[in-house]
């Protein structure tokens, strides 16, 4: 009997990341007073998403740039 195979984890997309920010907030709110342990978590997702949104956009910007420039040989 073969071992199972290990399961691929999901890629993290920004909807992740906006559904675990959502769920820690909440998390922050119900420790009351102790809820800024959890402060670093948050800045560091909110981070990550906002590079990921950067990221994004910059590529839709080179994607746009480039279909206004087909058929624009070097010169």
């Amino acid at each position: 009997m073969k071992p199972p195979r290990p399961r691929q984890p999901e890629p993290v997309t920004a909807e992740r990341i906006e559904r675990a920010l959502d769920g820690l907030a909440r998390i922050m709110v119900d420790a009351g007073s102790e809820g800024g342990a959890y402060l670093p978590i948050y800045q560091r997702l909110e981070r990550e998403l906002a590079e990921m949104r950067a990221d994004d956009d910059a590529m839709a910007s080179a994607m746009a740039r480039a279909a206004r420039t087909k058929g624009i040989g070097p010169r």
